[in-house]
């Protein structure tokens, strides 16, 4: 018997907007997540001035789905 094999193409489709964090390198303290980068890097400049701390970190975190694009096309099994 040949193997027979079936390819299938997956896309990523973004669940939602970024969120950022800004976190203290100095002392480990970190902001809400926000939407908004210049919201995370205004707590950092803000939490420099309180404490003095210098080494901040910005994360920004993405979300995502993915889902089979060509399944009904070639027949393929439906994601699961």
């Amino acid at each position: 018997m040949r193997a027979r094999y079936r390819f299938a193409e997956w896309t990523l489709a973004a669940d939602a907007d970024a969120r950022f964090v800004g976190e203290c390198l100095d002392c480990g303290e970190r902001c809400a997540d926000t939407s908004s980068a210049d919201e995370a890097q205004g707590w950092c400049l803000q939490h420099a001035g309180l404490t003095g701390d210098r080494r901040f970190q910005m994360k920004g975190i993405q979300s995502f789905t993915a889902y089979m694009t060509n399944a009904a096309v070639d027949g393929a099994p439906p994601a699961t």
